[in-house]
């Protein structure tokens, strides 16, 4: 894309958010959509996407505009004393949140490139600081492929249904690593591809504006982030944000259906995606290690008969549920290592935090649990609530077990 297409894109995106700004919401219809939504439809999507009642309830009024597509927030694991950067802030929805949870010694800096929805978040700072004591939020003008911000700044990004809007997604990503701290981490919620959508809809203004038009493959924006020079990168596809909003009638998801191959639903080509990374190099705050991200674990099992001790003519019901929760954990980005004593006696050797526990307790240490290379547990088999507390994991509000703490 060319300099004056990239403008022409980015005129029509602030054209389209900025009334969404003065409207108060209703961008595309009163129906929760990301390019905005009535106040109680906003609500609906925010819960839907795993935002708390009680989160929703301490916003300043108008801050949530329905424009979520996931929740950053959740992602991130923010800890107290933490600088937060949010990439297309709107009306500070993401932004407060994130500065309750970073508290005083934090800071929340929210960037949005719409002059009208910077007035919009800046109204809200009054109540904010009412509501919470706090000053530590603040909003900026610019675009998130210049952001106002010096390198090495902050500890994390956050940004909401917002990079997909950019023409220049590449300098977004190189925009972010430039921003964070060595150590600083990533936790993003877009909307990607699963397959190209069909020209009529990538060529939609209204699309656009609605986040779908400017979504690219999932494979792209792993290539992209990779290509900035971040790692561990972990993408989540949610399809059930996408089945939601058909569920819901959204009149441009039903405008969108009209223009798919037939025999195909949204759901086939979109989807919402989760994203954590993380610069290289040490962690900028001292606090527990960050829950962003993918984690490794490594579990070094007393001599059993196979690699997962589910063999024989009489299986342990406790190892069946183990390997069950291993593979739970790998589909989340949680990187898988286990040895078995009788098979793989090398890998006990060559670990000297293996070889220590070891010399101390003997056999009775096996099974022993390591997160990230130290260890967590020993001499016995984590159920799945314990494995999810050990690598960052922990109960969602309706009881699930499945996003970062």
């Amino acid at each position: 894309m060319n300099t004056t297409e990239s403008e022409t894109v980015r005129d029509k995106v602030r054209e389209g958010y900025g009334r969404i700004a003065t409207s108060g919401g209703s961008g595309c219809g009163p129906t929760p959509t990301c390019c905005g939504s009535s106040a109680s439809s906003a609500a609906e999507l925010a819960q839907h996407v795993g935002y708390s009642a009680e989160e929703l309830a301490a916003l300043p009024d108008g801050a949530n505009l329905g424009l979520s597509c996931g929740n950053p927030n959740a992602l991130a694991g923010l800890q107290p004393g933490e600088v937060v950067l949010d990439l297309g802030a709107g009306g500070g929805f993401d932004v407060f949140i994130a500065g309750r949870k970073v508290g005083p010694q934090g800071r929340a800096i929210g960037v949005d490139m719409t002059a009208e929805m910077v007035a919009r978040a800046r109204r809200n700072l009054a109540s904010y600081r009412e509501r919470t004591g706090l000053e530590n939020v603040e909003f900026r003008l610019g675009e998130i492929e210049h952001l106002p911000l010096p390198d090495a700044s902050v500890d994390v990004v956050i940004s909401n249904c917002v990079i997909n809007l950019s023409p220049n997604k590449p300098q977004v990503w190189r925009e972010i690593a430039r921003v964070l701290r060595p150590g600083g981490r990533v936790a993003v919620s877009d909307l990607a591809l699963l397959r190209p959508l069909p020209p009529s809809i990538r060529h939609s203004v209204e699309a656009l504006v609605g986040c779908v038009a400017g979504a690219v493959l999932v494979s792209e924006t792993e290539t992209m982030a990779r290509d900035a020079g971040l790692t561990g990168i972990c993408l989540k596809a949610k399809s059930g944000y996408i089945d939601g909003m058909v569920d819901w009638q959204d009149p441009l998801y039903l405008k969108i259906i009209s223009e798919l191959p037939a025999g195909t639903k949204p759901g086939d080509f979109l989807t919402s995606l989760e994203i954590t990374a993380r610069k290289t190099g040490a962690t900028a705050i001292a606090a527990p290690q960050s829950k962003a991200g993918p984690r490794t674990l490594q579990i070094y099992d007393p001599a059993m008969c196979c690699a997962t001790g589910v063999c024989g003519p009489q299986v342990d019901p406790a190892l069946v549920r183990f390997a069950a929760d291993l593979e739970w954990l790998k589909e989340r980005c949680v990187a898988v290592q286990r040895f078995n004593l009788a098979q793989d006696p090398a890998a006990f050797v060559e670990n000297d935090v293996v070889k220590d526990a070891l010399a101390a307790s003997g056999e009775a240490a096996l099974p022993l649990i390591l997160v990230d290379g130290r260890v967590a547990l020993t001499g016995s088999y984590p159920d799945r609530a314990q494995l999810a507390a050990l690598v960052g994991l922990a109960a969602i509000p309706n009881g699930n077990l499945d996003e970062p703490a």
